[in-house]
């Protein structure tokens, strides 16, 4: 089941791209709509939170760069990366860890040296 949010940037975003009269654009905007929020929910895994604002990005560029009616899959072309997360820092090293990192250094070192 598609969630309201989902429902209503993709129709919002649509009904923006069919107000500027595009070659082929359908006659009836609210199945379009429908037809568009299921295909694309099916598509993936979206979170609100997350992907609003990325959908909305990609509706404006369809509005801007597209002359005729766009397909769902302009969309996905059009969409965004998902931004980064913060990774987190490597956990500290044990003090068994470190031992054998020195000891791991010092044979290195050992075996550069001359003769």
């Amino acid at each position: 089941m598609v969630p309201d949010w989902f429902r209503q940037v993709v129709g919002s975003g649509l009904q923006r791209l069919y107000a500027l009269s595009l070659y082929n654009a359908p006659g009836e905007i609210r199945l379009t709509a429908e037809v568009w929020a299921e295909a694309l929910w099916a598509e993936r895994v979206w979170i609100e939170e997350r992907d609003a604002k990325r959908l909305t990005i990609a509706f404006q560029f369809l509005l801007t760069h597209e002359k005729r009616w766009p397909a769902p899959r302009h969309l996905m072309e059009a969409l965004p990366a998902v931004p980064e997360l913060v990774k987190l820092p490597p956990p500290p090293m044990t003090p068994e860890q470190r031992s054998k990192a020195r000891d791991f250094i010092a044979s290195l070192r050992a075996s550069f040296k001359r003769p």
